[in-house]
């Protein structure tokens, strides 16, 4: 295992010269739509300790989205509990982070758009995620999905139990992305922890044949008349060009045996991540979850929020 520490990069070079104002325009976007959030009692998912409810939201382009919200019991009236957003990888399945509930964080599981629960809400009509209207930024699945990742934060400082300025972020794959991105567009974010993160590095990652990654190699071969436009639209969407904008300490981990998310795609990113960071690099780990960074992730939480 090695860990680094380093302060700036060099920029991406593909990074589109008006991203900044492409994302504040969309940010500006969501910020027009009221929350409306409906909660109700899962006691299903609820324990002796904590509390989950059903939540639902209104997010971009006013699609519905669906979550778990989970609260610590011995949260004092009055009082509040620093909180954690907590995101899908691409299958978009995801269990709550109990632990993280136990040790006193209220927790967000929520699902964006056409994934998990979300999907009783809105599905995508043709295509996978990587691919879906890829031929247009505005409107790429990702531009409302990484929005509604901002509309998770947005729920959460709506809480009077959370302490608004005590927001952290873990997931892992394509929820790792989900951070980098999260924690670039908005600096709500205190803490991020960015698990073995997809969505990095989409020129090399075009080339990969691992899944997700070959849906993009397979889609840019059969439209590679439309290549150049379809990368365009990639640029924007890219932890690369991104995460130099990320201003909360931020944990990323490496598996060297990871073929889904490889080391070349993850490591330009980090290394453009100003401020306080780490990284840990594991020689033996495949796309898999990891107990040694589990317990460097919950320390990193800890210390900064």
């Amino acid at each position: 295992m090695v860990r680094l520490f380093h302060k700036t990069g060099c920029g991406g070079d593909m990074k589109p010269s008006d991203i900044d104002r492409f994302w504040k325009d969309t940010v500006n976007e969501l910020k027009e739509i009221a929350l409306d959030p409906v909660l109700e009692i899962n006691l299903a998912l609820s324990g002796r300790e904590f509390t989950t409810y059903n939540v639902s939201l209104q997010s971009y382009q006013n699609k519905r989205l669906r979550g778990w919200y989970s609260t610590p019991n011995d949260i004092r009236p009055g009082k509040n509990a620093p909180a954690i957003l907590a995101v899908p990888g691409y299958q978009g399945n995801k269990n709550i982070p109990i632990d993280l509930v136990m040790s006193g964080y209220v927790v967000l599981t929520l699902f964006p758009r056409a994934q998990g629960e979300s999907i009783q809400e809105w599905d995508l009509e043709e295509g996978t995620k990587l691919t879906y209207h890829i031929e247009d930024k505005y409107s790429y699945y990702y531009r409302g999905a990484y929005m509604d990742c901002i509309r998770g934060l947005d729920f959460l400082q709506s809480k009077d139990e959370v302490d608004h300025n005590r927001l952290g972020m873990w997931s892992r794959s394509q929820g790792g992305g989900f951070t980098l991105a999260t924690a670039a567009l908005d600096d709500r974010l205190n803490v991020a922890v960015a698990e073995e993160p997809f969505l990095c590095n989409f020129p090399q990652a075009v080339k990969l044949s691992s899944t997700p990654y070959c849906e993009l190699r397979d889609y840019l071969a059969e439209h590679e008349n439309d290549r150049d436009n379809l990368l365009n639209t990639l640029s924007y969407f890219d932890s690369l060009n991104l995460v130099s904008n990320i201003m909360c300490p931020t944990l990323v981990n490496i598996g060297m045996k990871d073929e889904i998310c490889p080391y070349d795609t993850i490591m330009p990113v980090f290394n453009e991540i100003p401020g306080i960071k780490a990284l840990h690099v594991y020689p033996d780990l495949i796309h898999s979850p990891c107990t040694d960074f589990n317990k460097h992730a919950i320390d990193w939480i800890n210390r900064y929020l």
